[in-house]
């Protein structure tokens, strides 16, 4: 299901998407359907990565050889 939203834009960005689409509306609105797609899509990649890197963190926190170390049941 489709929602509409309405969004008010600095002059500057407005004149820029203007000149980009060259004035075509329909052509206005995909280029920034595109431009939030890419912008999630590159936020869920960056929280990925932020997940494996407390996964490391973690991982180096205990000594090796200590029953804190790692998952459960490493370095015994």
């Amino acid at each position: 299901m489709k929602q509409k939203i309405n969004i008010e834009l600095e002059e500057e960005i407005f004149q820029k998407l203007h000149t980009t689409c060259k004035g075509d509306d329909e052509a206005i609105k995909e280029y920034i359907i595109q431009a939030i797609k890419h912008h999630i899509s590159q936020d869920s990649l960056s929280d990925s990565s932020e997940d494996k890197e407390n996964l490391e963190d973690y991982l180096n926190k205990g000594q090796s050889g200590s029953r804190n170390y790692g998952v459960k049941g490493q370095g015994w």
